[in-house]
């Protein structure tokens, strides 16, 4: 999909902050769906950084990614004034992570971390390319940044399963293809270093385990996988 085509898809998305801010309370009754994906996400950034990194995540929603990452400081922004409370409220014991309402558009600092990551938050951007540019701008060249999100030739299906009611609504987003995220990636200066798949089966079924450990390593296969991530650089 283009960026003329998510702006006509994606013109009544004007305020993204506002739908988080109605589910917060509810997102974690949710999420129980899904634990099997979660649990495989949470094993993929931790296979990508190492533990006692400085890490700030981008749209951390109710908190629980960042708190599994072994960090020495982690920070997790949300533009979502009620998930930050949630998260906030969760894990008030966590010395080393805090939890911030957050919106890139509202500063310029630079972002002071070893690794910035955004786990199933670029579809739900109203102007990617904007973002992308601020994160650009704010990007230490020592720092890498992993980003993931549902592969989009699985959009159609995710859809179905939302309707059976076998997954959290997505709520409004926006599915760009490999080709136009990672062009909008280049134009803000950044480098990819790499690009991989993962989950081939994201739901707990017999060898589901097996065939998820080792299914990416097969080029044919590799594309069909469930998430697809990307690690960046400047």
């Amino acid at each position: 999909m283009s960026e003329a085509q998510a702006a006509e898809k994606n013109k009544f998305y004007d305020s993204p902050e506002k739908y988080y801010d109605t589910i917060a309370h509810t997102y974690d009754s949710g999420k129980k769906k899904n634990l099997y994906y979660f649990e495989n996400l949470v094993g993929l950034y931790t296979s990508i950084i190492p533990p006692q990194s400085n890490v700030l995540e981008i749209g951390s929603g109710t908190g629980d990614l960042i708190t599994r990452l072994s960090v020495k400081k982690g920070v997790g922004f949300d533009i979502s004034i009620e998930m930050v409370k949630v998260a906030q409220s969760k894990y008030s014991n966590l010395e080393n992570i805090e939890y911030i309402r957050h919106d890139i558009k509202e500063s310029n600092e630079p972002f002071n971390a070893d690794y910035i990551i955004l786990a199933d938050v670029l579809e739900h951007v109203p102007n990617l390319s904007s973002f992308i540019n601020q994160l650009s701008l704010r990007t230490p060249k020592n720092t890498k940044i992993i980003i993931s999100v549902l592969n989009p030739i699985w959009e159609w299906l995710m859809m179905i399963v939302e309707k059976l009611n076998m997954k959290i609504p997505e709520g409004p987003h926006v599915r760009f293809t490999v080709k136009d995220s990672e062009e909008i990636f280049r134009k803000a200066g950044f480098n990819i270093e790499k690009r991989g798949y993962r989950f081939l089966i994201p739901k707990k079924v017999p060898f589901s385990d097996l065939i998820n450990r080792h299914f990416h390593k097969n080029k044919f296969l590799a594309r069909y996988g469930f998430t697809l991530y990307w690690i960046l650089s400047k």
